[in-house]
């Protein structure tokens, strides 16, 4: 049986994303990289480094991101 063809989710939020979106999306996952950043070091001190190196990864990926949002971010916050 053949399946009709549809576009992702993730194309059509992303092809209707502003720049006003795109600067929330960067402070979300900033939000989000201090936050597993602070459960990774948490994990850490507690002795646990299997589980603070799962942490730390999620929060690279949050970390990178918000870096790949950031210039639209910018063009948002800097005045005219």
């Amino acid at each position: 049986m053949n399946r009709p063809q549809s576009r992702s989710i993730h194309s059509k939020r992303s092809a209707n994303t502003d720049l006003r979106g795109s600067a929330d999306m960067a402070r979300s996952a900033k939000q989000r990289y201090d936050h597993y950043i602070a459960l990774a070091r948490e994990k850490a001190l507690a002795g646990d480094c299997i589980e603070a190196e799962n942490y730390y990864q999620h929060a690279e990926h949050y970390f990178r991101s918000a870096a790949a949002l950031a210039p639209s971010a910018q063009k948002v916050d800097q005045p005219q």
